[in-house]
Formats: C-alpha cells, structure tokens, sequence
C-alpha cells in the first residue's frame, strides 16, 4: 500500500508544480485585480497542497513522529511569510513573495529528504533570514541616500574579498568561508548585492568614457581577488552581472562585446595559469576519463537524472546521496531524480517568471539607480541558476554554486531573500510614486473642470456642477454644506404654470409683486421688491442688495428698507 501510495504522489506532485508553473505566466495577461488575487490564492493553494503530499510521503518512510510536528512548523512559517508580505506591503508584488515561497517549500522537501538535520539547521536560518527580509523594504523606501553613497559599496566589498582571499578557510582548494562553530558564512554571497550597488552607482554617475572606465576596473579587480581565491562560480556571476548592467546603462553594444573577448580571454589564462581551473575543464570534457577523481560528482550526477526519466523515482525511492555535495551543488540533479524532469523543468520556468518579473519591475523604475539595481540583482540570480543547472547537466563546467532558495546553504538563503526584499522595496517605491502621480494628475484635472464649469457661467460657479465623485450635486453655500437639492424649485407652487402667460412674472408669481413698483414696469424697470427664488424672508433693492443684514437685523441705513 506504501509503494502504491509513493507511485501515485510522484504523478500528484507533479500535476500540482505544473498548475502552479502555469499559472506563474497566466497572471501576465490578467488585467482584472480581482482575478489576479483569486490566482494568487490558487497559487498558494497548489503549493501547501503539494507541499502535504511530499511530506505525507516523507513520514511513510522515515516513520518519525517529530517529521509531522517539524511539517506543521514549515506550514506555520511558510503561511507566516505570505501573511506579513501581503498584509504589511500590499502593494509587493504577490507573484515574488508565492514563487519566494514555493522554492523554499521545494528546497524543505528535499533537504529533508537528503539529511534531517542539515533540513532544520536550514528552517531556523529560514526563520531568521525571512524577518531580516520583511525589513528591507522598508530601509529602501526610506534610505533615499543609498544611492549617493556608491564609494562606500566599492570599499566594503573589495574589503571583504580581500579578506576572504587572505584569512578564510580553505575548502577543496578554494578559500570560501569563515567558520564560527557548527555554522559558517560564505561572505561573497552578500558582497554580490553590495557589488550590484556599486556598479550601480558607478554605472549610473557615468557620463564619459573615463567614468566607464573606472567603474570597470573596479569591477574587474572584484573578479580577479576572486579568481585568485579559486571562487570561480562567483567570479563568473560577477562578470555576467557587469555585462549585462553596462549594456542597460549605455545601450552601447560594443561595451558588452569588448567585455565578453575581455572575459574569453581571462578564461584562457586562466585555464593556463591555475591548475584547478584545468581539473575542472578537463572533467567537463571527459568526466568518465577521470571516473574516480574529478569527473566522479559530474557523473553520478548524469546517472541521477537519466534515471529519473520523464516522472522520476519518487521520493526517496532514488540514490541521490551517491552525489558529493548534492544538496548544495548538485539539488537539481537530486530533485530530476526523484520527482522527474517534467519537475525539474517546471522549477526552471518558475525560477525564469522570478526573473521576468525583475526585469519588468526594472522597466517601471524612473530612477537609474534604482533601474540599474534591480536589472543586476535580476542578472545575478538568473546566472546563478544557469550556473549550477548547467553544471549538473553538463553543458559548462561545474562552478560550485547553489541553486537560490533550494540548496542546503545559509548564506545563499539569506542573500537571495534580501535580494528578493530589495526589488519588492523598489517596486514598492515606484508604486508610491505613480500613486503620487495619479492624485496630482487627479486633482489637476478636477481644478481644470471646476475652471471650466467657472467660465461656463460667466464667472459664476455652476450649482449643478458634478464633481466626479459619483456624489448627487448640490449647492455650494460657501461654507461647504449642502442644503440645497438639485432642483430649486422643487417646492415651488406654481413649478407647473407657464411663465410666459400673460400677467405673470417669469418666476411664476402673480400676486403684489407683478405690479409697480415691486414687479417692474414696461421701461425695464426690475424693480426692488423681486422674489429670488429662495423661500428665506430676504427683501431685496433695486440694485439686487439685501435689505436685511447678514444675521437678520435691519439695516438702519438702507433706503429701501421695507
């Protein structure tokens, strides 16, 4: 009944990723809000429903109960996370923080899969770098001067570099870390969002051929202390992100080409220069060559997702433990085993809207900056994937990097959440300001109707003036009240006789007032005893004055005081 229950899952699970995948690009074309938030919802849905399944899988097998209270904590955390996002920035980009969360619910399921314990070494590092992430937004919707301050950027993140370069610890050869106890930070995981700044700003000041030059030597020293610390996964991210952001920046193509020979060349030196670039060159071209040494990781990993197929193994019904290092280089040859190609294929395409919605949030930025930021932090999360998928499938070399989000590593879990927090807070911002916009392009447009409804009635403002609040007009009394109804005549007595009758005044009244020296008389003469129109006790002169004053009392000085 067991194996029964894993074969059907298997099939369930993917349903589920591939409904959620599509939906990722169904939103795209949704204008409606409505059904946009009715989307989202599915989304989320689709993703703790797939996310029970896996671990109902899980605890058929491993059979220990602290695996359903440890689940009910990742339920409660993953519902925390798209509450408060959606609760404390309503205007965030719900499509980020869904697709956020359904690669973190990914990376739980097969973290546990692969070692229960690195899984809650990984939750707890979750928790913590999710509320550092839920203040981000608001440091970059508040710190305006974050982008004045670009130097600072190139000094702690050269600094850093050099640091890891001459004091880390060492690991296969390559200086990555610093350990402290049973946890260890990789500091060139957050130097690539200081570095994004710093291209940013340099990129975005440059108005000559000298600027660009600068900002591209300091770009290149990055790489080089990272080359020469064997860090070559992030050398390449970092050389990647500034081609992609000068291209944005100058929209001159021959920048871009001049850096790619710039870089091919590099590569070549490299190859010539460092023997462990030459060991994993060659293991690339002929990993069964060397089967026992360096191709051993390329291979397994080749192993892994040719038997996985098309659907996969199911969950832990395959071998990807035989990878070195698989849950952190190696996640996605491990996920194409067990959940299939069809999955693994619907992770990329999940992990490309993430990228479509960077650019296209980069599109709305107005400022440079801001513009600049998020087409780098876009660039490098995109080249990070590429990286690590094309290292596990063989199509480059392997790099040593980890799959944002889904690989077991704390750093890279804190790093790409501030990533994520970054563009949601100048999306944010740019919504702040088109809000702006609007209400000062409303308030224009309502000024320009209410001159307009002015002018109309010869200076006079037009009582039955709609003010386009959907709001029945009224009459304004000058003091912003509203005692008058549309018609003013709505009482009126004679409102059905016809004025133009002989004997009568155009008001409708025939009484005292239709004779001298209160009606007129045939010269013209108005007279000074009128009716206004207004049922209010007001006497009125000859010149149209009230013959009362303003609070009643008469008006001792007034000649044609009644």
């Amino acid at each position: 009944m067991t194996n029964l229950i894993i074969q059907v899952s298997k099939y369930l699970i993917i349903i589920l990723m591939a409904l959620y995948t599509l939906q990722c690009f169904t939103v795209f074309s949704r204008r409606d809000e409505e059904s946009r938030q009715y989307l989202f919802l599915r989304q989320n849905m689709l993703m703790f429903f797939m996310h029970f399944v896996a671990f109902m899988v899980l605890y058929l097998e491993m059979a220990e109960t602290t695996l359903l209270i440890f689940y009910g904590a990742q339920v409660i955390y993953l519902a925390a996370v798209l509450l408060l996002f959606t609760k404390l920035y309503p205007r965030a980009s719900r499509l980020l923080v869904n697709n956020m969360c359904m690669l973190i619910s990914i990376g739980f399921i097969m973290i546990t899969r692969l070692s229960y314990s690195q899984s809650t070494k990984q939750f707890k590092i979750a928790v913590v770098a999710s509320v550092v992430a839920l203040l981000v937004p608001v440091l970059i919707r508040k710190l305006r001067f974050i982008t004045k301050i670009y130097w600072l950027y190139v000094l702690v993140g050269i600094g850093l570099l050099a640091l890891v370069a001459i004091a880390a610890q060492s690991t296969y050869g390559a200086k990555l870390s610093f350990n402290f106890g049973s946890f260890s930070i990789q500091p060139s995981e957050f130097v690539k969002i200081i570095y994004v700044f710093a291209i940013a700003g340099l990129l975005s000041h440059a108005r000559d051929f000298k600027r660009i030059a600068v900002a591209t030597g300091l770009a290149a020293l990055h790489v080089l202390i990272l080359v020469v610390s064997k860090d070559l996964g992030s050398a390449l991210i970092f050389f990647a992100t500034y081609l992609v952001m000068i291209f944005v920046s100058t929209r001159n193509p021959f920048y871009t080409l001049a850096g790619i020979l710039a870089g091919s060349g590099a590569a070549v030196g490299a190859y010539f220069l460092f023997n462990h670039v030459r060991v994993r060159v060659q293991a690339w071209q002929d990993p069964f060559q060397d089967y026992q040494g360096g191709g051993y990781q390329i291979c397994q990993s080749l192993f892994a997702i040719s038997a996985g197929g098309w659907f996969g193994t199911g969950l832990c019904q395959g071998s990807p433990e035989a990878i070195p290092f698989v849950e952190q280089d190696f996640m996605f040859s491990a996920i194409a085993e067990e959940l299939g190609s069809i999955f693994g294929i619907c992770l990329l395409l999940v992990c490309m809207s993430c990228f479509v919605m960077f650019v296209n949030i980069s599109m709305q930025l107005t400022n440079r900056f801001y513009r600049l930021v998020a087409v780098g932090l876009g660039t490098t999360y995109a080249v990070q994937i590429f990286l690590t998928v094309g290292g596990g499938i063989k199509l480059i070399p392997m790099t040593g990097v980890t799959l944002p989000l889904v690989s077991y590593g704390g750093s890279s879990m804190l790093s790409t959440l501030i990533m994520f927090s970054i563009v949601q807070g100048l999306y944010m911002l740019q919504r702040d300001e088109e809000i702006k916009d609007e209400e000062k392009n409303l308030r224009m447009a309502q000024d320009a109707a209410f001159t307009q409804g002015y002018q109309q009635q010869g200076g006079g403002y037009d009582p039955f003036y709609d003010t386009g609040y959907g709001q029945e007009s009224y009459r304004n009394d000058g003091y912003g009240q509203q005692p008058y109804p549309d018609d003013p005549y709505e009482d009126d007595p004679y409102a059905d006789q016809t004025y133009d009758e002989p004997g009568y005044m155009r008001d409708g009244y025939k009484e005292e007032y239709d004779e001298p020296p209160y009606g007129g008389d045939d010269s013209g003469n108005p007279g000074y005893g009128g009716y206004d129109g207004y049922d209010d006790g007001t006497k009125y002169d000859y010149y149209g004055e009230e013959t009362y004053g303003a609070y009643g009392e008469e008006d001792e000085e007034d000649p044609y005081r009644q």
